[in-house]
């Protein structure tokens, strides 16, 4: 076998690892997600759990990028996918560790025998970040650029989404709809939510670059 063709392996064991850093996030949210709306502390500490597994998967990625670029000096398209595989699963690790801020808050609102009922405004957020990474992890799979740049701009609705929140708790609380001791969680829950928003903006902004060499800005 050439050192073309061991490359070329290499290259494909890299992204079959980022595949499965894939999975393995949008499990860790989905399973986050569940914890907090039905009180499941034992698929919160589930998620604690899988995130030892993400970061694992993390730092072989790294080490294989290091040592493929050492190994194969690779130049070009080549180079700038063996870069762009690290900053992935870099953005991927950091979706990952709010998936566990989440699953955090669920054990604290157990601990503290809290009652927290989500307003539809945080339900809402959750369903497009959720899709958002979805939406991702097929684009990446089949190098849909289009679909790529279609989930970034979704981004703005999660901001937006994200202000009126934060006006809807306010404004709940003063009218005695909502617990005051909810008024810090519900905040950090949606802040968690919008960077999980950022970074898959992040990973689409990486898969555009990796097929194309552009950046996915001059696309729109």
């Amino acid at each position: 076998m050439t050192e073309l063709h061991h490359f070329e392996n290499e290259l494909l064991m890299l992204k079959a690892d980022i595949s499965k850093m894939l999975s393995l996030v949008l499990e860790s949210y989905e399973m986050s997600i569940e914890s907090l709306e039905t009180y499941n502390i034992k698929l919160a500490k589930r998620v604690l759990l899988l995130d030892d597994n993400i970061d694992d998967l993390n730092r072989n990625i790294e080490e294989s990028v290091y040592q493929i670029i050492a190994r194969y000096n690779p130049l070009a398209k080549n180079l700038r996918y063996a870069m762009t595989m690290a900053k992935f699963s870099s953005n991927l690790e950091r979706i990952g560790d709010l998936s566990c801020n989440i699953a955090q808050k669920t054990i604290k609102f157990s601990n503290e025998n809290i009652k927290c009922e989500l307003t539809e405004e945080i339900r809402k957020i959750i369903g497009i970040s959720l899709q958002m990474i979805k939406d991702t992890f097929k684009a990446f799979g089949e190098k849909n650029i289009e679909l790529a740049i279609k989930t970034w701009k979704t981004d703005n609705k999660i901001d937006d989404l994200e202000k009126l929140i934060y006006n809807d708790v306010f404004k709940k609380i003063k009218s005695k709809e909502l617990n005051e001791e909810l008024i810090v969680p519900f905040i950090l829950i949606t802040r968690d939510i919008e960077r999980i928003a950022d970074h898959c903006t992040n990973l689409c902004e990486e898969i555009v670059y990796i097929e194309t060499s552009k950046e996915l800005t001059t696309f729109l």
